[in-house]
């Protein structure tokens, strides 16, 4: 049954159906986003945006955070948004062949505010402030009317969208640099003490009264108190950090994700060597702005103005280091061999919702207080031991999941809230998996 005229809410994409090399990259990129994460899951973002604070410590801190930097600042994410910008025209597809486009429409937009209320959900009742669905939601709303005008034009708003950003880094130098010449020509002046406080704001202390008071709450809080605590952080980033730069950076994303699967990178495969080719184009650009980013921070000590000034290049390069990486997901997946690790992760994406909420609430239960309570005593390589851990235990529950339902159980709420009503059996949203099909 189709879900045309009737409204009949439309059951997850028949495996048959379904995109293999689009699962196995979400299911990539879903675990990816752990790497970078992993840092404030563990400890103050200090920890990451200044590691020379922690250089005493064990785990290798600053040279673990030269590597992630390196080969996966920004690149995660940017994989995921343009992965949800190809999954989102494909819907879209979808929605407007099976039903009437009010119908379609309204399908699309009820979906996106589950979304939207997904990240609240995440962001303050999952405690994680750094939740990306809630910004991913409102980029969402953008999508559907895009979703049909020409590529140039479609460019064009990327190119606005990214234009942003940049401006307000170039003006972030501008004033920075003003400051510092102000406070080294009169010293005792109050421009010498805002100077001041931008220096200890890039270069903190880790053992500052106010953030280890932060760990304290975290390590051994209860839970009202960790609560509150991530509830004002939150606060804070899904509100003026989310409007200032993740909300422009997702939609720009989502764009050209959309653009590519209209190219058919997604939906057309290629020979594998043009894969290659595209991977090798863009680590060409990528990797090297990569490493002169992570040059420049640290060879200036994580100067402010050296610091904001590297960050101009920042957009091109996790982009190119995300296509980089596409590319390689893409000729992975049109491979003979690594059939296991393959079908791992397609379970893994297919269930991208739900696996990235549980690294909110495994994180939680392993870092904070009401758990281990291990948050701030781990650093650097430490924290890829947890890294591994998760995604060993998210590669083989998606698989054990989806042998037996259609559906992540996430994915399910989402579809059943987005249609008003317990979607069970006759949907195939619920439904165990009969016997004979188990084997994906």
């Amino acid at each position: 049954m189709n879900g045309g005229a009737t409204g009949t809410p439309a059951g997850p994409v028949p495996q048959r159906e379904r995109i293999q090399s689009l699962d196995v990259a979400r299911g990539i990129a879903v675990l990816g986003v752990l790497l970078m994460n992993i840092w404030a899951f563990a400890g103050p973002q200090a920890f990451f945006d200044y590691p020379v604070a922690i250089a005493d410590r064990a785990g290798a801190p600053v040279a673990t955070w030269a590597v992630i930097h390196t080969l996966f600042e920004g690149s995660q994410r940017t994989l995921l948004s343009l992965l949800f910008g190809a999954g989102a025209l494909l819907l879209m597809t979808r929605l407007e062949k099976d039903r009437p486009p009010g119908a379609a429409r309204r399908a699309w937009y009820r979906r996106t505010f589950v979304l939207i209320g997904f990240g609240l959900v995440n962001a303050y009742l999952f405690m994680w402030p750094a939740d990306i669905l809630f910004v991913y939601g409102l980029a969402g709303l953008c999508l559907y009317p895009l979703r049909k005008l020409r590529t140039p034009v479609l460019l064009g708003i990327v190119a606005l969208a990214l234009a942003v950003p940049a401006g307000l880094r170039a003006l972030e130098v501008g004033k920075l640099g003003a400051l510092e010449a102000a406070a080294s020509q009169a010293p005792d002046s109050a421009a010498a003490a805002d100077w001041a406080r931008e220096l200890q704001e890039a270069r903190p202390d880790a053992a500052d009264p106010e953030m280890a008071g932060d760990i304290r709450t975290m390590q051994t809080g209860s839970l009202p108190e960790i609560f509150l605590r991530q509830a004002k952080v939150s606060l804070i980033l899904q509100t003026i950090v989310a409007l200032k730069w993740w909300f422009l950076d997702a939609l720009a994303m989502m764009i050209l994700g959309m653009l590519l699967c209209r190219a058919g990178l997604f939906t057309q495969p290629a020979p594998r060597s043009r894969y290659l080719a595209i991977s090798g184009a863009a680590f060409a650009v990528g990797l090297p702005l990569a490493l002169w980013q992570t040059g420049v921070m640290l060879g200036s000590d994580f100067h402010p103005v050296d610091v904001t000034a590297s960050k101009f290049t920042y957009d091109l390069r996790r982009l190119a280091m995300a296509l980089g990486y596409l590319g390689l997901i893409l000729w992975f997946s049109h491979s003979t061999g690594g059939l296991t690790i393959r079908r791992a992760l397609a379970a893994t994406g297919r269930m991208a919702l739900t696996n990235y909420l549980a690294q909110s609430i495994l994180c939680a239960l392993i870092f904070y207080g009401f758990g281990l309570g291990l948050y701030g005593r781990l650093t650097g390589y430490q924290l890829y031991g947890v890294v591994l851990a998760i995604w060993a235990l998210q590669l083989a529950w998606s698989s054990w999941w989806l042998q037996r339902w259609q559906i992540g159980p996430f994915e399910w709420v989402w579809r059943s809230l987005t249609y008003g009503r317990r979607l069970g059996a006759k949907q195939e949203l619920l439904h165990p998996v009969p016997e004979q099909h188990r084997a994906l």
